[in-house]
């Protein structure tokens, strides 16, 4: 019992250190309807880059959100939570944590990042959240502030967070 209660206070402790780092998200878009998420000739890509689109305004940043059915219904996702769910809607595995998806798939730079790598931030943590790029300098994520959205990495929060880490998991024709 008492190791329960010291793991639910360490995961309290860390969410509200996430919650206190990330509540700056200040270029974060909740619900833009105008932004056009690409469409490409891969269907595994198709199916992550658009899997989100139904949660955009109507999802919760959750900490360790996105890893089981009842959260997915409700739309309770953190970063890497959201990102391992939207791989799985292509069938593709990937793990539901940062430190595994920074060094999942091949790493390309930040040039060549097409829509459906990951993006990674430097927030909490070196490599502290991520995201599914779409192209143009946009990316969806679950963020803090907003759950699920689409956020600028080229401007605002997101480009003094954004550290270059690109990796691409689907590597395929566009």
């Amino acid at each position: 019992m008492a190791d329960l209660q010291m793991q639910d206070g360490t995961l309290a402790s860390k969410e509200a250190q996430i919650k206190s780092d990330t509540s700056k998200d200040e270029n974060t878009e909740p619900v833009n309807i105008n932004v056009s998420i690409p469409t490409t000739t891969n269907e595994a890509l198709n199916i992550v880059i658009h899997a989100g689109d139904k949660y955009i305004g109507n999802s919760v940043y959750v900490f360790g959100g996105g890893r089981n059915s009842y959260d997915v219904a409700n739309g309770r996702f953190d970063c890497s939570g959201f990102v391992a769910w939207a791989f799985r809607q292509a069938g593709i595995k990937v793990g539901a944590h940062t430190d595994i998806l920074k060094n999942t798939g091949i790493r390309v730079s930040r040039s060549e990042a097409r829509p459906g790598d990951l993006v990674f931030f430097d927030t909490y943590k070196i490599d502290g959240h991520v995201g599914i790029y779409l192209g143009g300098g946009k990316f969806i994520g679950s963020q803090s502030s907003t759950g699920i959205a689409i956020a600028d990495l080229t401007s605002g929060y997101y480009k003094k967070k954004f550290n270059g880490h690109v990796m691409r998991i689907i590597n395929g024709k566009q």
